[in-house]
Formats: structure tokens, C-alpha cells, sequence
């Protein structure tokens, strides 16, 4: 079989309302390649299902799918393509096909849609046949790498596809704060990042960021006191000014000091926000950090787990002529870095004891192979569960990972 292009796909995605890219999809693979069947699946907010992204009464009864207990969930974690045989109606409902296909077997291949290492969620193509050949495999990978691409573009044109990862209401705190998130994941051959919010429905006060230059990369963790609204204002002022400061070629310091200035002026008064700001230069693995107020990152390095001696200074939004002393600290290769706020390590049931220091670094040693995207999932899983999904405040982690392709030995 000749190998379609999917140029012509990428044409077709352009030309169509950005709302419509799952039908474009579908038609141009029932075309080319007779799928019979085509489904995209959005991870929600929580990380927790699979939604389906229906259109037309042909997939009306296709099925959120678990992430934990389906052939979906399996491609979304692991990011890479599994494919199943149709042997039951119960198997074809969750894809809208037809169990035994039309006139022989029936394969539903999972493809996970991600950009770069950012987890969208799964497209479920169904294939007559008994195999995967590897030219059809590598086709689908083309698919699904241009509908990440195309289906990122059209968050900034529709309300769609963000509408379908909401399976309840999301609260004003976590709409503004979800707003202000970076991707959620990100990896070049020197580095790989990832991080989370929980609960992600009624966050309020946590937020990560981060930017990479040539040759810099910028990571920032930050809590705003309280809850609700005004948390949720603390940290898009906060983050916004780094972020301001950062784009003017001002150093980590001046980021730190230009929002705890603006802070000082808008919120007058007890309101603060703590924050670790990391500079890395990502070829040799030197890094400094600036530590205002919040818990100190734990390292992973030879399959140990330490705590980086950071001493904190003043939140910010205090004092308005607040110091925050600059830490320097020299990353080895292949070493991970677990940066988080307090909502991961205070997390408790009511009368009983805290998550804690030690129970996260028991995760960061013992869940050592999984890659940052599904390690802070992994993380706020273990926490949410630990409090009976009843989280008392926002918690947030972000994995960072440095792994050079030309390994060094570290200077002193």
C-alpha cells in the first residue's frame, strides 16, 4: 500500500473550523487508510479519565474511558501505541466501532497525543485486520503527532475542547490559575519537566512556571496564602511579574524583587506569596536558586533522595525592601530535582499525620522510572488518595530531570 501523505491532512485541519478537527480526522483516515471508526479521548483536568470528544449520534454512546483500567489509560501513561483485537460488543462501545469490524477482525489502535512530552490524551482508531504493520503504525504516528500540534492551536479559538476535560464545574480560582499554567510537560535531549496542580478543579493559590532560553532554563514554584479568589490573584500577580521581569532579561533576583514590589503595592498588608525561582544552564548543569519562604526541593541522584540545603528567606509581598539571597548548586547527569509546595507534604486526614518529607521521598526513590509527566501524576495521586480525596490546601509538584547528551563530569 503507497503511503498517503498527510500534508493533505494538515491542509485539511487548517481549512476547517478549528471545533470540527476530530471530524477532518476521521473522514481523511476513512478515506486513506478505511478506519472505521475514529475517536479522540481527552485526559481531563484531574488526570484522571479520558473524555471522548463526540460528534454526531454514530459515537453518541462512546464512553469515558478510566486511566487507570483501560487499553486507552495504558497508552496515555506509558505514551506509546497498544493495540487491541475486537472480540466483544462491550469492547467496541468504547470506540464507537462495530465488534468483528465488516466482514473480518477489527483492531482498535490507541495512539497517544502529546506534544513534545505533553499528555493530551488518546486517539482510538478502529482498523479492519489482525496486525499492525509497521507502515500503518508509522502513519498513525504522523496522525497523532499533527493533531497534538492542531489541537493545541485550536485552545486559542475554541471553547470546545476544554469544555470536554471538565467533568464538573471548575471554580473561578482554578479557571484563573489554570490560565496562567505553562504546558505541562516539556523535554529536550538536555532536560525533561512536568508538573501538576491538585485538586484541579478548586486550586486556588499554587501555580508552577518555567522557560528555556538557548541555553537557560527558568523554573519557578510559588503559593499564595489563603484560598479561593484572592489566592488566586496573589499568584497571577506574582507569577506574571516574574514572568514580566524574566522577558526583560532581568536575572532571578530582580524576578523575585519585581514581584515582591508589586505585591507590597496591590496587596498592602499580611497577604504573601512564597516562591523557588531555579536558573539551570542546561549544558553544563549549574544552577542557582532563590528560596522566598517555601519548603526546599528534594534531589534524586545514584538512587538517593536528599533534601537541597536552601535556606528560605522572606515570602514575598512582605517588606518591600525584602533580600533573597542566591544559592548556587551543581546538578550531575542524570540527576532529578522534586520541586513543591506545602500542600503535598502537609496533606492529612483530619487527627491523622501528614503526608511529609519522608513519604515523598520514598516516591521520588521508589517510582524512579517513571518519566516527570506521570511522576508528579503518580505524586498527587498518592497524596489526594491519602486524604481521602478531601485535600486541605493546593498541591503542586514539578519533576525536573537533567540529563546532558554529552555527559560531563561536574566542576566544583
Amino acid at each position: 500500500m503507497a503511503r498517503p501523505g498527510v500534508g493533505a491532512l494538515l491542509r485539511e485541519l487548517d481549512q476547517a473550523p478549528p471545533s470540527e478537527l476530530v471530524d477532518v480526522c476521521s473522514g481523511w483516515l476513512a478515506r486513506h487508510v478505511s478506519a472505521q471508526a475514529c475517536v479522540l479521548l481527552l485526559a481531563d483536568y484531574a488526570e484522571a479519565s479520558l473524555e471522548p470528544v463526540v460528534s454526531g449520534p454514530a459515537l453518541a454512546h462512546v464512553r469515558p474511558q478510566d486511566l487507570m483500567d483501560s487499553a486507552a489509560g495504558e497508552a496515555y501513561r506509558e505514551q506509546r501505541r497498544v493495540t487491541v483485537a475486537l472480540d466483544h460488543p462491550g469492547d467496541a462501545a468504547a470506540v464507537g466501532a462495530s465488534a468483528g469490524g465488516v466482514g473480518g477482525p477489527t483492531l482498535v489502535v490507541y495512539l497517544p497525543v502529546s506534544i513534545r512530552a505533553e499528555r493530551l490524551g488518546v486517539l482510538a482508531v478502529t482498523l479492519s485486520g489482525h496486525d499492525l504493520d509497521p507502515q500503518m503504525g508509522e502513519l498513525l504516528d504522523d496522525v497523532v503527532r499533527i493533531v497534538g500540534y492542531v489541537l493545541t492551536g485550536a485552545r486559542r479559538y475554541t471553547d470546545r475542547f476544554e469544555m470536554l476535560r471538565r467533568r464538573r464545574e471548575l471554580g473561578l480560582a482554578a479557571e484563573i490559575q489554570w490560565e496562567l499554567l505553562p504546558s505541562l510537560a516539556f523535554e529536550l535531549p538536555a532536560f525533561s519537566i512536568a508538573g501538576t496542580v491538585e485538586p484541579a478543579y478548586d486550586i486556588g493559590g499554587d501555580n508552577f512556571d518555567y522557560a528555556i532560553s538557548a541555553h537557560r532554563l527558568t523554573v519557578s514554584v510559588s503559593d499564595a496564602v489563603g484560598h479561593g479568589i484572592r489566592a488566586a490573584l496573589l499568584a497571577s500577580l506574582a507569577v506574571t511579574a516574574m514572568r514580566n521581569a524574566r522577558r526583560a532579561h532581568w536575572p532571578i533576583e530582580e524576578q523575585a524583587a519585581a514581584a515582591n514590589r508589586h505585591l507590597v503595592e496591590q496587596f498592602p498588608g499580611t497577604d504573601f506569596v512564597t516562591a523557588l525561582i531555579l536558573e539551570l544552564d542546561v549544558d553544563n548543569g549549574a544552577a542557582t536558586i532563590l528560596n522566598a519562604g517555601h519548603p526546599p526541593p528534594l534531589l534524586l541522584r545514584d538512587g538517593g533522595v536528599s533534601e537541597l540545603l536552601v535556606p528560605p528567606g522572606l515570602p514575598l509581598g512582605l517588606v518591600d525592601a525584602a533580600q533573597h539571597p542566591l544559592h548556587s548548586i551543581q546538578l550531575h547527569p542524570g540527576d532529578r530535582l522534586l520541586l513543591f509546595t506545602d500542600g503535598i507534604t502537609e496533606a492529612h486526614r483530619r487527627g491523622e499525620r501528614e503526608f511529609g518529607y519522608r513519604r515523598v521521598a520514598a516516591i521520588l526513590a521508589e517510582q524512579s522510572g517513571l518519566e516527570p509527566p506521570e511522576l508528579v501524576r503518580h505524586l498527587t495521586r498518592a497524596v489526594t488518595e491519602s486524604c481521602n480525596g478531601e485535600l486541605n490546601d493546593d498541591a503542586t509538584a514539578v519533576c525536573l530531570d537533567w540529563h546532558p547528551p554529552q555527559a560531563t563530569s561536574p566542576t566544583s
